[in-house]
């Protein structure tokens, strides 16, 4: 799924439970609020016809006639009343009085014969003890429509109840208004929602235009080609695409030098073998001292540049691997065919080189590799121990962790040399000699662990008491 669908996706589901909830709340609460105003203009009218009925009880007796001969009058009238949707044609107010015992003494309607016992309506009952009355009551139980409101009122003299008037309205005419009032909500929701998914495509579009261009730009990158920065507005992704424009002249310039260095190590290669043979050839033919003085320099240096050249290649070829061909071997015959192939180095320095390794111990990855990684290391320690020191080499497996770590007893590294150890052609001086190495050992080792999803870190060790031995300890951690 796109990011572009997701997010149109994602944000209309959002408008849509967001406004559904809003809509649905609108809507189950419109009859309530129109139930609330009929009954509140009903109680207005219920009390102007009790006030009325008050002021015209003659001898106790409550003007009945007088409230008849009103409705009979009100239902001859004709009118046409538009209200909104809805045209009203006549009044369809219910009113019925009752005594102060709640016997039926009027009824507008005809409905109910006078005599009969209202005094347990809700409305009558509450109205007769001084509280408000009112109640809702269907005429045809089944039949929402037929739902009328009745709101009360009492009738005084001298501050006595002498009898009740009830006003009824239907709720039909008020049921049509909130169907029609719901059908706009309902409407009202679907504009909303294709507004919702308009505004969702377009924020999609907005959020995801420059996430693409971005993308087509890294694409053209991985495929090497030359292209500028595509307008990505002002936004994060505009910092990112920057920091990849940035990243690309880097990179661009690394290879650059990384291809500049390749070619020139391979043609160094065959000058060099050239100067070697001369020098040989030159061997025979020179008897000087000081003949044989130089001779024997240029041989070493033109040594020396042969090893830089092939630990240059070595590396660069390293760094253009993305992943190892990784097996499994046995740790013990690993770093005792490791010892023996530094015999001759250890014997002419004096040294001894010591290794405990677990004899179940298996280790896993590209052997030659870290055969050559492991013996740069050991190298090392070679070149920096004191004559008649030993060397120890130490594997142990943690968990999911092999770690070795190959120690010398030598005067250990400089603070400043131990951030710069991994650089490329970084190099000290070995004691003795005074002479640098290539300062290519420690980046191939780098290089060799990263590919196999280790590590390697160098620490300076001090004897824990006076006299007890120092030294470098290089740390190597692979998964087990």
């Amino acid at each position: 799924m796109s990011l572009r669908l997701r997010i149109i996706l994602t944000f209309t589901l959002l408008m849509a439970l967001a406004f559904s909830g809003i809509i649905w709340l609108i809507i189950n609460d419109v009859r309530p609020r129109y139930l609330e105003a009929v009954e509140e203009s009903t109680v207005d009218t219920a009390e102007i016809v009790a006030a009325m009925l008050s002021e015209q009880i003659t001898e106790g007796r409550l003007p009945v006639e007088t409230i008849s001969a009103t409705m009979e009058a009100v239902k001859q009238r004709t009118f046409a009343a538009r209200i909104y949707n809805i045209v009203k044609w006549n009044v369809s107010l219910r009113i019925y009085v009752t005594d102060a015992k709640g016997v039926l003494l009027y009824d507008s309607t005809g409905a109910a014969k006078p005599g009969e016992d209202y005094s347990l309506w809700r409305d009558v009952y509450l109205t007769l003890k001084g509280q408000y009355g009112a109640r809702s009551t269907r005429t045809v139980p089944d039949d929402p429509a037929s739902q009328v409101i009745f709101v009360a009122a009492p009738i005084r003299k001298n501050g006595e109840i002498v009898g009740v008037v009830s006003v009824g309205k239907p709720t039909n005419s008020i049921s049509f208004l909130i169907a029609i009032a719901q059908k706009r909500f309902l409407l009202s929701l679907i504009l909303i929602a294709a507004a919702a998914i308009a505004l969702s495509v377009g924020l999609s579009y907005w959020i995801t235009r420059p996430v693409k261009r971005l993308t087509q730009y890294a694409t053209a990158i991985r495929k090497g080609e030359t292209r500028r920065l595509p307008a990505l507005g002002s936004s994060e992704i505009r910092d990112l695409g920057a920091a990849m424009e940035e990243m690309q002249a880097k990179l661009e310039g690394k290879n650059y030098i990384e291809d500049y260095v390749r070619a020139l190590t391979h043609e160094l290669k065959s000058p060099l073998t050239g100067i070697k043979g001369a020098g040989e050839i030159l061997r025979d033919h020179v008897t000087g001292k000081d003949g044989i003085k130089f001779l024997s320099i240029v041989d070493t240096e033109v040594d020396r540049l042969h090893s830089l050249v092939d630990r240059m290649l070595q590396l660069s070829r390293l760094e253009n691997v993305r992943a190892v061909n990784k097996t499994k071997f046995a740790a013990t015959p690993f770093f005792q065919a490791l010892a023996d192939s530094f015999q001759t180095q250890l014997a002419a320095g004096g040294l001894h080189l010591e290794t405990n390794v677990p004899e179940d111990l298996v280790l896993e990855g590209d052997e030659f590799l870290l055969r050559q990684a492991m013996g740069n290391l050991v190298a090392n320690a070679i070149d920096f121990s004191p004559r008649g020191s030993a060397i120890s080499v130490t594997a142990a497996l943690s968990r999911e962790t092999v770690t070795i770590t190959v120690r010398d007893r030598g005067c250990g590294m400089p603070d400043f040399a131990l951030e710069k150890a991994f650089t490329k052609f970084f190099s000290l001086s070995r004691p003795g000699t005074g002479k640098k190495s290539t300062g290519l050992g420690l980046p191939f080792v780098a290089e060799v662990l990263f590919l196999h999803g280790g590590a390697v870190r160098l620490a300076n060790v001090t004897g824990a008491a006076p006299g007890t031995e120092s030294g470098l300890e290089v740390t190597v951690t692979l998964p087990a």
